[in-house]
């Protein structure tokens, strides 16, 4: 009976390919689900044969947790990003943020400082 092994809804792109590199490495069948043409189905990694969920769970658990290490070691070197460095490298996208927050400000807070008789 096929198992879910691995859920692709929400992990990225490098991601799901090193998991089904490490899948394919280990020797473990499995197969791939779409989210379908809405995106309410589960998309995912299936393992054809539930035996092997023990050893594939150890290995993605192995894997995230090398990843989740480099991910911290990068945020170290490079740090985060300060609001000045985002208008840096992206100020249309930060003024366009501005004015959406502005707005939903004004439609929010509108009906209570309109008050004047």
């Amino acid at each position: 009976m096929s198992i879910l092994i691995f859920k692709l809804n929400d992990a990225s792109d490098e991601e799901a390919d090193d998991v089904r590199e490490l899948l394919e490495d280990n020797g473990l069948d499995y197969y791939e689900s779409s989210a379908g043409r809405w995106g309410v189905s589960v998309a995912g990694l299936w393992l054809k044969e539930s035996g092997h969920a023990e050893r594939a769970r150890q290995l993605i658990d192995a894997y995230q947790s090398e990843r989740v290490i480099r991910a911290r070691e990068q945020q170290e070197v490079e740090g985060v990003p300060s609001v000045l460095d985002q208008l840096k490298t992206a100020p249309l996208q930060v003024f366009a943020m501005l004015i959406v927050i502005a707005l939903v400000l004004y439609i929010s807070l509108s009906p209570f400082i309109d008050m004047s008789p």
